[in-house]
């Protein structure tokens, strides 16, 4: 019987290159996987439970802030009170706040604007907005006044709301780049106010102090609490 003995021969450039092509094919996925499982190996038990107590935590962590944002616009400030409050790691907490700014998925600006325009619709001022904004955390806006400067700089998410404050006198096309467009507070006051007390313009100076501090409330200006009960919606259009 014939015995084939072993070659002892060095690999033939052919077989390097074959070995080399094989060995590149490997993808990163499975490297990392390859060495996740030997530092496994030589962790030890305490060590491995710990790794998969952070992977858990994590995991949960994330899966919260999906949760808080799924059920409304979070800020920044919520959201991290929120997790620290469920005992997520005060560091893998910044790390997600950070993914997330990044992502898009949390937004503070985004939700200082849905504020303001939710504000809008309910008819409050720009007082209260900005009482609403520092609730929620929100310091972009410094000021009640700086609300205007805000909405103008963001008219494309406010363009259903705002109007055109350009009076054209001599009936010529107006350049878009110029119109100016800005919420009408007084008119959100008038309407605020015939919504609660009705379309007639008070004349009783105990009524028109009742008129006046629920506007107040509303968070109007005094000047445009004064002026809103000089007008109902009639009369608003002959400004």
């Amino acid at each position: 019987m014939t015995h084939t003995k072993p070659s002892n021969s060095p690999l033939s450039d052919t077989q390097l290159d074959n070995s080399t092509t094989k060995a590149s094919d490997v993808s990163e996925a499975t490297a990392n996987t390859l060495l996740a499982n030997l530092q496994s190996q030589l962790m030890s038990e305490e060590e491995r439970q710990a790794y998969r107590d952070k992977v858990k935590g994590e995991a949960y962590m994330r899966w919260l802030a999906f949760y808080y944002l799924g059920r409304r616009e979070q800020s920044q400030k919520e959201l991290r009170e929120k997790l620290l409050a469920k005992d997520c790691d005060p560091e893998a907490v910044e790390q997600l706040l950070i993914e997330f700014v990044q992502e898009g998925y949390q937004s503070d600006d985004r939700m200082t604007s849905a504020l303001i325009k939710d504000g809008i619709t309910k008819k409050h001022g720009t007082i209260r907005i900005y009482q609403t904004l520092k609730k929620h955390g929100l310091t972009t806006i410094k000021s009640a006044n700086a609300i205007n400067t805000w909405i103008e700089e963001h008219t494309d998410f406010f363009s259903d709301l705002l109007v055109n404050d350009i009076e054209d006198t001599d009936n010529t096309p107006q350049d878009d780049a110029a119109e100016i467009y800005e919420v009408d507070w007084l008119q959100q006051a008038v309407e605020a106010r015939v919504r609660k007390y009705g379309d007639d313009i008070p004349i009783d100076p105990k009524e028109k102090a009742r008129q006046l501090r629920f506007l107040q409330y509303r968070g109007f200006g005094m000047d445009v609490c004064f002026d809103a009960l000089k007008y109902n919606l009639a009369t608003l259009g002959e400004r």
